[in-house]
């Protein structure tokens, strides 16, 4: 069986690295709040590849994003879509799909 190992590191930032990190941080925040809106006008979309051919130019363009998060972005919002999808099964034995949208946690992903 394989070992996990964590480490719990601790950042010594200087001042311009603390700015930097901070309007990465913020530019990340804003491009997972702007891209849960376009998967919301997709139809609740929580498949990432789609949503990613929706936004990637904007993201790159408008949030200054890195390549990198720029494809991690509509991955991390189709995986909040998909895991807020419930199926119940109804009396008569039909199976019904529920959404549950958590506010806080699609439209805002923290600040």
């Amino acid at each position: 069986m394989p070992q996990v190992l964590t480490a719990k590191l601790k950042l010594e930032l200087t001042q311009e690295q603390k700015q930097q990190l901070r309007v990465t941080s913020l530019a990340y925040r804003d491009a997972l709040n702007y891209t849960s809106g376009v998967a919301f006008e997709m139809g609740k979309a929580d498949n990432g590849t789609k949503i990613q051919k929706e936004v990637y130019y904007t993201l790159r363009e408008r949030f200054k994003l890195p390549a990198q998060m720029a494809c991690n972005v509509p991955r991390q919002v189709g995986a909040t879509y998909k895991s807020s999808k419930i199926w119940v099964e109804t009396p008569s034995n039909e199976r019904r799909l529920y959404i549950i949208i958590e506010i806080d946690t699609l439209t805002s992903f923290g600040g």
